[in-house]
């Protein structure tokens, strides 16, 4: 066992500088009992500031068993971690904190409590909480980053949020929540960084105005209306199941957007500007509408696409025909139609469109007068039918309807039989009823 410890030393003595203010124990394979009985006391801890126990086998962590007086950075990502404590120190210095990839159900009291208040930043992401409660962090009142992605939450308090007001990188990407509360992120006022992307949201809560970037992506959202961000430069709208269409002008409010990615949206089909306006998306320099249904660029379009520096079109169903002879005619310094790769007419198929000339973009047409041709016949098979029901209605039951004379003729019945099994009586009557 020695061997092995002194084998994990020799490393770490080359890693560490003079001061020994930095040890980087990671991926040794090291449990929890080697580390607190044996590596620690070969080591001088009390004087380290930042320690890496990265991609070993601790199963726990309790600050009581280590001598951590001054550490400011503790990483123990990729262990087996079912639960850590901070319990020993009145208070820590540790300002950042990464257990993410490990095995933590919870995070109680004795977790992250007033004895780490200094933390910064804090990585829970890849564990197995499932739900973040009004007092996982409400100690952590100087928390710049934090990261709860790939949780399977099942509930999230509206006030889990409610002391982080310096917060300003949060992400909840993929932690499978259902629903957002609307004022979960009401009290972060200096937020410029939000991920609640691949969550099965239909609606977007309330969004911090001090935002800088937004991920969307992967959620169930409709359409993204309703959103005043003033400040935001980037927004990610890929992979988005149920967005068929997005018109630039409902982001003109995004005076200061400089990124829009909606990539791999499997039915966006429609893309445009309407009514135009050439004053939308003013510092927008990349957009990317890749891997969607698109089949062509309305001319509405032309204003934004010339002065944008950077535009991914590719992998979409394009339907080369007269519509896309604008792109062609475009900035050569755009080279938006070398992206574009033609779908359809057959004879374009596979061709870039940059390689077809215009004339042979061509619309098929149908005239005005194959237009009325069209509905004068459709009229007619119409009154046809029409004409038809009304008179097999006529022709059929209503001819054989009589009605009662005033001379006394009743109504008078032909071949009426009735049977049982011991009576068989046929009922034939005249025309006429017996004087």
């Amino acid at each position: 066992m020695w061997s092995g410890v002194l084998t994990i030393l020799a490393g770490v003595i080359i890693a560490v500088d003079g001061s020994t203010s930095e040890i980087d124990l990671s991926y040794r394979h090291i449990k929890k009992e080697d580390f607190f009985v044996k590596i620690q006391h070969t080591l001088n801890f009390h004087e380290l500031t930042e320690l890496n126990l990265k991609g070993n086998e601790f199963d726990s962590f309790l600050d009581c068993s280590a001598k951590l007086d001054h550490l400011k950075s503790l990483d123990l990502a990729e262990n087996q971690l079912q639960r850590f404590f901070f319990l020993c120190n009145d208070e820590y210095a540790l300002e950042y904190l990464n257990i993410s990839h490990n095995h933590l159900e919870y995070i109680d009291d004795q977790a992250l409590n007033q004895r780490t208040n200094k933390l910064k930043v804090v990585d829970i992401s890849h564990n197995r909480i499932s739900v973040i409660n009004e007092t996982m962090i409400e100690h952590m009142k100087v928390l710049e980053f934090l990261s709860m992605a790939h949780n399977p939450v099942i509930d999230i308090h509206e006030k889990a949020f409610l002391t982080q007001k310096n917060l300003k990188h949060l992400d909840l990407a993929n932690i499978g929540a259902e629903v957002i509360p609307n004022s979960l992120f009401r009290p972060l006022t200096n937020l410029t960084f939000l991920n609640i992307s691949f969550n099965p949201i239909t609606n977007i809560p309330f969004l911090p105005s001090s935002l800088l970037e937004l991920d969307l992506s992967g959620t169930f959202i409709l359409y993204p209306d309703n959103i005043i961000l003033p400040q935001l430069a980037r927004f990610h709208l890929n992979f988005m199941p149920n967005i068929t269409g997005i018109v630039l002008n409902d982001f003109e409010n995004f005076t200061m957007l400089e990124v829009l990615s909606m990539e791999r949206c499997p039915i966006l089909s429609e893309f445009r500007v309407w009514p135009p306006n050439n004053r939308i998306l003013p510092r927008l320099h990349h957009l990317s509408v890749k891997g969607c249904d698109l089949e062509t660029l309305n001319d509405d379009l032309r204003p934004i696409m010339q002065r944008i520096a950077l535009v991914d079109l590719q992998n979409n169903p394009w339907h080369c025909d007269c519509r896309m002879q604008w792109v062609n005619r475009l900035n050569l310094s755009s080279e938006l139609s070398r992206e574009i790769t033609c779908n359809t007419p057959e004879q374009h198929h596979g061709r870039l469109l940059s390689q077809i000339p215009n004339h042979d973009l061509v619309c098929l047409e149908i005239s005005t007068t194959t237009y009325t041709a069209i509905w004068a016949s459709m009229s007619v098979i119409l009154i046809f039918l029409i004409l038809t029901g009304v008179w097999l209605f006529w022709r059929g039951p209503l001819r054989h309807w009589r009605l009662p004379k005033r001379n006394g003729d009743t109504v008078s019945y032909k071949n009426v039989v009735e049977s049982s099994n011991d009576l068989i009586r046929i009922l034939v009557t005249d025309d006429r009823a017996e004087e």
